[in-house]
């Protein structure tokens, strides 16, 4: 995520510090924003993937379902860090005890 965040600033300051004032065409700045959430996108679902086998696959679920609808009504990242976290645990503990 940092390499993307820098690869992201590199591409919008970059011409700026080159050609002395010059901007990136409105296209190419909307390129380059739809590629930092592309990349975060391709993580999260590929982590989820990953983890949800086995015993973890209804806490990982369950956690990303909440995000989601977190995210979607505009909860800030800590929060859905918090209860992402917080519903793992907790499933993770109630699968383990059935």
């Amino acid at each position: 995520m940092l390499a993307v965040g820098a690869g992201s600033f590199v591409f919008r300051v970059g011409p700026q510090l080159l050609f002395q004032r010059s901007s990136l065409s409105e296209r190419a700045d909307r390129v380059i924003r739809q590629a930092g959430i592309a990349a975060i996108t391709a993580l999260i679902v590929v982590s989820t993937k990953s983890t949800a086998t086995g015993s973890a696959t209804v806490p990982t679920l369950a956690a990303l379902v909440a995000a989601i609808a977190l995210a979607a009504h505009g909860a800030s990242m800590i929060r859905l860090l918090f209860v992402g976290g917080g519903i793992y645990a907790a499933s993770v503990i109630a699968v383990s005890l059935i």
